[in-house]
């Protein structure tokens, strides 16, 4: 896609410069080297370096870094390689200034059409020991490959270097000064887009380690005729593209000149908020302004990140040891060096890290997120007002995911005000919408079983929270995700199960919250007579607050007039949403069924469904009243409820209709059957979810009741005729 008029008015040097965009041209092709000093051993010494995410403290000059030493030829050898980066030939530093010359061959005939240079960049304290480690390590494995490296410091910040941002980062500058604020990543974030706006090349947080020659990523992105890469994000969203890792092919790259170069964003920075750093120069920036431009490809996330943020237990090369020699287990203490900071904590480093090269031969880099990260966390109230602050402000198309990521964000947040922040999103995405807004999806579960299908949408919500390419693993703290959690789907639950809307629980739980993003009160005054306007409204409302899917729950519960009002919306909404996608859940023990349907006519203590837009909700499912086995009114269940399904089925076969037709025992009553049913569904309907049984287990809301013999559920077992015990064994558990 072509840069809009005010994406290519982004391309003027900033107003104050008072200069045209041809002089700022020459300003960048003069300046090789953007001045500075050059990345030799010495700089690597200097104690004015300031650091991108967290200030540590430095060694002291005569205490610049130790390394234990090991028994091992290859600890010796390890050893060696570590010296090295203390007594490093200035020469092979000398960053920018010898630049002989300006184009690097790749693969096929195409030329890097910039001088080949690895960009890093180090602010605020003295550059921690470990970290040398692996710059050093960078810097030879890019002197292999013919590429140089370069280390931005603080003095390089000056107005020649940085046209475009430097009064936003003097500005920054000075607020840290003021208030002691880390405002660092913010910083960093400014300067690695003008870095490579004028320069281009490969840029790399000081975290990453290069496993091989990066030369391929930019032979990647030209046969795709990109002239930007980068890499998806690993610790917030994969949606979204890092900032950590990126290169480009060409200099004035319209894409990096757009986030560089619109004074009037820059000037609305507020480093005071830098909690949510991520929106005003982060990964959500950087994306937002990708999605104009077709010059980028993002590259799969393992190019870079084949550990995500929270891995670092399987980081294998890297692992704190306190102030103990002997301590860690993680790392292969015989082919590793200890590394030890001023403060004495020391690390054990394997590098180059080999392990990681064997284990992911895709990945091109690393990030040791052990070392640090540069996100700052605040109040879950504040966090969310500033995130939803920033995407009402600028994020301008209704479509865009960053609105849904937002909604996300909020409805997982513990914030006390999630409604009137949702609301106020819900308002502006309709405004952008106007008359021809999308529908959710429509999933309708006709049952005969309630407790059965409650599961059946607990499991949907859950599943429809990631999608299929989510990456979930487990740790001594827990089960994790590579994505924070969507919100994509809600139940809207069984509207006509009851003989008036008053009593079920919808009208105490979920109307409020439709009524808040826009569904109208006259709608829900006609929910019995036109189910299918009030729905289709439901679906367009709810598209609009980031849903993409609600499931409608028509069910029998022995009640004649709900069962013929059952059938009635049943049909209707067949016959107005053709494309949705239909289940059919029943049990087949029916004498469980019977115990179950009785006990909650009888004591009022139906399921309860948790708050569907809220993801911590839980409801208590109450154990299992005894109730007493009467013949005619089992035979009247059993009657209407053939009844039921016989309905259902001649509905379908009129209308041509596919669904997916479940039976509790047999899909539902275990973990492994549960996500067999998952993906049973998954794979029926194109939905794209994740059915590990694992995640699929992890949240689960509904407690289900402590499982007791058939037997048990009676007051009088020995009325239940023979031919139903020997079907339905009384000692069965369930």
């Amino acid at each position: 896609m072509a840069a809009s008029r005010e994406e290519r008015a982004t391309l003027l040097p900033p107003a104050e410069e008072n200069a045209g965009a041809d002089a700022l041209e020459a300003t960048a092709h003069n300046h090789r080297q953007l001045g500075g000093s050059e990345p030799d051993a010495e700089s690597l010494r200097d104690e004015r370096e300031f650091g991108e995410c967290d200030a540590h403290g430095g060694a002291p000059r005569d205490e610049r870094w130790r390394v234990s030493r090991l028994a091992s030829a290859a600890a010796a050898a390890a050893l060696a390689l570590a010296t090295v980066i203390v007594l490093a030939n200035t020469d092979a530093w000398r960053g920018l200034r010898g630049g002989a010359t300006a184009a690097a061959a790749l693969g096929g005939g195409v030329a890097l059409e910039v001088e080949p240079v690895g960009h890093v960049i180090w602010l605020g304290s003295k550059l921690p020991n470990v970290k040398r480690v692996f710059l050093h390590r960078n810097q030879e494995l890019l002197h292999e490959a013919g590429w140089k490296l370069k280390l931005w410091r603080s003095e390089d910040i000056t107005q020649q270097n940085f046209p475009y941002t430097y009064s936003t980062i003097r500005r920054a500058l000075r607020y840290h000064d003021d208030s002691g604020e880390n405002v660092f990543s913010m910083i960093g974030d400014l300067m690695k887009f003008e870095i490579l706006y004028h320069f281009g090349g490969l840029y790399m947080d000081t975290n990453i380690e290069l496993l091989r020659d990066p030369t391929e990523l930019f032979t990647v992105a030209a046969s795709l005729n990109k002239e930007v890469f980068l890499v998806a994000d690993p610790g917030g969203d994969k949606r979204f593209a890092s900032a950590g890792f990126m290169g480009a092919l060409k200099k004035h790259s319209p894409l990096f000149a757009s986030l560089i170069a619109n004074q009037q964003y820059l000037n609305e920075i507020p480093f005071e908020e830098h909690c949510v750093a991520n929106a005003w120069t982060g990964p959500m920036y950087l994306t937002l302004k990708v999605l104009h431009f077709d010059s980028a490809v993002i590259l799969d996330r393992d190019t870079a990140y084949p550990l995500l943020c929270g891995q670092d237990a399987k980081d294998r090369c890297l692992e704190r040891v306190g102030n103990d020699e002997t301590a860690g287990s993680k790392v292969d203490q015989a082919h590793s060096v200890l590394v030890k900071e001023e403060n004495g904590d020391m690390w054990r480093v394997k590098v180059p890290c080999t392990d990681m090269a064997r284990e992911y031969p895709e990945a091109t880099a690393v990030d040791h997120f052990s070392l640090g990260k540069s996100w700052i966390n605040c109040a879950p109230e504040v966090k969310s007002q500033k995130l939803v602050d920033w995407t009402l402000r600028y994020v301008h198309d209704p479509a865009s995911f960053i609105f849904d990521f937002t909604m996300d964000q909020v409805r997982w947040s513990t914030a006390g005000n999630t409604e009137k922040m949702i609301a106020r999103l819900v308002k502006r995405r309709q405004q952008l919408l106007g008359a021809g807004a999308n529908r959710a999806q429509l999933i309708i579960l006709a049952s005969t079983a309630r407790s059965g299908a409650t599961l059946v949408s607990e499991l949907l919500r859950q599943a429809f929270n990631a999608d299929e390419d989510t990456v979930v693993w487990t740790d001594e703290s827990g089960l994790h995700s590579d994505i924070p959690l969507y919100n994509r789907f809600f139940d809207l639950g069984d509207l006509w199960s009851e003989t008036t809307l008053a009593q079920d629980w919808v009208t105490k739980d979920l109307k409020p919250k439709l009524m808040s993003f826009g569904v109208r009160e006259s709608s829900f005054n006609h929910v019995l007579d036109k189910p299918a306007l009030f729905v289709d409204e439901v679906l367009r409302r709810s598209a609009s607050a980031g849903f993409q899917y609600v499931l409608v729950k028509v069910g029998w519960n022995n009640d004649p007039k709900d069962a013929t009002m059952a059938k009635r919306v049943a049909a209707n909404l067949l016959d107005a949403f053709p494309h949705a996608s239909v289940v059919f859940l029943e049990r087949s023990n029916i004498l469980a069924q019977f115990a179950s349907l009785t006990g909650a006519q009888d004591t009022g203590m139906w399921m309860k469904f948790a708050d569907a837009f809220n993801p911590a909700d839980v409801r208590v499912t109450p154990p299992p009243p005894r109730v007493r086995f009467d013949f005619p009114r089992f035979k009247r269940m059993f009657d209407q409820r053939h009844g039921w399904i016989t309905f259902v089925h001649d509905e379908m076969a009129r209308r041509r209709r596919k669904y997916v037709h479940l039976v509790y025992e047999e899909h539902l009553n275990s973990l492994e059957k549960q996500a067999g049913t998952m993906k049973t569904l998954k794979d029926s309907f194109g939905f794209d979810i994740n059915v590990d049984p694992s995640f699929l287990q992890s949240s689960v809301r509904l407690v289900k009741s402590a499982s007791v013999p058939l037997r048990e559920r009676f007051l009088n077992p020995e009325a239940i005729p023979e031919l139903l015990t020997r079907a339905f064994p009384l000692d069965e558990v369930e």
